[in-house]
């Protein structure tokens, strides 16, 4: 009786899951007709940032490896996108690949060298690295354009209407989620959460744990370049700011917010991070108060995040069914 009452339970679980996925990819089907150019923006960047949230917790919720860098990555993305735009004249879909690609690149670098620390002093050398990357911006005016950034990018005629760019954004972001989803769900991303859990007990048993954690490094970075592309086309700018450390702050933050040990948590956070920043803003000057507290309060009361707590009440849930199961058997 216990297993047919879990079984069933399980598969309304399952069905509810398909159910809101649908539901969800049709909303955002059908949102540029229900909202204004104003909102259908908003949505845009939600997007990207889920997009850049997702990347980041390939290593952060994954692999355990706390990085206070991203943001660095994300302008590599970005900057490379915006210079082979406004330098060589190469198609825009090129040039949104080569984004990711030398995004990742310099995350190889970048994490051979950040890897062979633990704990504080790798999150330390994430931020140096990514303090680089954006005094190397700020400073070679030359190249980057410094504090000035770069403006005027040539999108495509197809793309300059705000629904045409969103809905490119979309098939994008949905894309890379559906690879994120594959990679954590995939051999690879179990040996990346037995790494998050026992990084010695993994080693123990023959495996790798460096080279797995300079993989998912520089996969985390393609995805965080894939974000920084995705914007520099959406904003048609970019600026010294996308490297900045308070951008890997948003980032981390919207992880936190969401969820870091569930898929769909920085999808959440993301949403929910930027609607209260956007609100909060506009009725008050005082939105980093209110982060602040945001991260009181999460720390203390929420550490699992939205989808933590979510997920929290649906094991409660189960274990509910077992001991009534339990104890109907002993009656």
């Amino acid at each position: 009786m216990e297993r047919m009452e879990m079984k069933g339970f399980l598969e309304r679980v399952v069905v509810i899951k398909r159910l809101w996925l649908a539901m969800a990819v049709a909303f955002f089907v059908v949102l540029p007709f229900l909202i204004g150019k104003g909102w259908l923006s908003l949505v845009n960047e939600m997007l990207i940032m889920a997009l850049a949230a997702s990347g980041l917790n390939l290593m952060l919720g994954y692999t355990g490896m706390v990085s206070f860098g991203p943001a660095g990555l994300y302008a590599v993305g970005a900057y490379t996108t915006a210079l082979f735009l406004t330098k060589t004249g190469i198609p825009f879909v090129i040039a949104i690949v080569a984004g990711p690609i030398v995004a990742g690149a310099v995350g190889a670098i970048v994490g051979w060298f950040c890897v062979r620390r633990t704990h504080v002093y790798f999150a330390l050398l994430t931020l140096a690295f990514a303090q680089i990357i954006w005094t190397i911006i700020f400073e070679w005016y030359g190249f980057t354009g410094g504090d000035n950034g770069i403006v005027g990018m040539p999108v495509p005629d197809l793309l300059m209407s705000i629904s045409h760019y969103y809905y490119f954004s979309l098939v994008v972001v949905v894309i890379c989620l559906i690879l994120l989803w594959m990679i954590g769900n995939s051999p690879f991303g179990k040996i990346l959460q037995a790494i998050r859990e026992n990084p010695g007990r993994t080693e123990f048993i023959g495996i790798n744990v460096k080279r797995y954690q300079l993989i998912a490094f520089v996969l985390s970075s393609a995805f965080l370049g894939a974000a920084g592309s995705l914007f520099c086309g959406f904003s048609d700018s970019v600026f010294p700011d996308y490297a900045h450390w308070a951008k890997s702050t948003d980032m981390i933050v919207i992880c936190l917010l969401g969820g870091m040990y569930n898929f769909a948590g920085p999808i959440i956070g993301s949403i929910v991070y930027i609607l209260l920043s956007k609100l909060i803003s506009s009725y008050t000057m005082y939105w980093m108060l209110f982060l602040g507290i945001i991260v009181v309060l999460l720390v203390l009361f929420m550490r699992g995040g939205i989808m933590g707590f979510i997920s929290e009440k649906l094991s409660s849930k189960i274990q509910e069914i077992r001991l009534r199961g339990q104890y109907d058997t002993g009656s």
